[in-house]
């Protein structure tokens, strides 16, 4: 039977921060237990994969134990809490914490379940609503862009070039004033619109 650390957090070096990692692995060497081997997921920014877990999940064996400072740690949202039940059923491993004893030998706590699945869908509540403040903020600064290159006075010169533009054709027109035809286009509609 082995022993093995998870730990997943921010890289903050604070050790009163409960989310970094610095904190968990100070929890976890004041239980004096010898762990075979730690595994570490670094969350930067808004990723959150936790790759090591995954490696962790490939090595244990049936009987093998899981220590960690929150088990709540281990998934970001409700279908991973799901998976890692199943997980831990079907390799009849234990998870630790301070609040909770998960494994296939006894029964799991309705209450912390309860508590690990608001958690993870408070987590994706506040994704989709930095999501949507994100869409809003692009969509702000798509619109000031549009009002931007709309406000742009036409000049007498530009009149000028929109008449040599209707009386002969674009390439004409590209030659005797150097503008590409994309910008000929642009002044042409600019001015149909007004």
């Amino acid at each position: 039977m082995a022993m093995y650390a998870y730990i997943a957090g921010t890289t903050n070096d604070d050790i009163n921060d409960q989310g970094s990692i610095a904190c968990q692995i100070d929890f976890l060497r004041q239980t004096n237990v010898d762990y075979d081997a730690y595994f570490i997921d670094t969350f930067t920014g808004v990723c959150q994969a936790r790759f090591q877990l995954q490696k962790l999940l490939m090595v244990v064996k049936p009987g093998d134990m899981i220590d960690v400072m929150d088990v709540s740690n281990m998934t970001s949202n409700v279908r991973e809490l799901c998976c890692l039940l199943d997980e831990i059923e079907d390799l009849q491993i234990t998870i630790f914490s301070d609040e909770l004893e998960m494994g296939m030998s006894n029964s799991r706590e309705p209450y912390y379940v309860a508590k690990m699945l608001c958690r993870a869908d408070m987590v994706t509540m506040m994704q989709r609503s930095s999501n949507r403040k994100k869409m809003c903020q692009m969509t702000h600064q798509i619109d000031l862009h549009r009002d931007k290159s709309n406000k742009r006075e036409i000049t007498q010169q530009d009149y000028q070039i929109y008449n040599l533009l209707m009386k002969s054709d674009y390439r004409t027109t590209q030659q005797a004033t150097g503008l590409s035809r994309s910008t000929l286009y642009r002044l042409k509609k600019r001015i149909q619109k007004r």
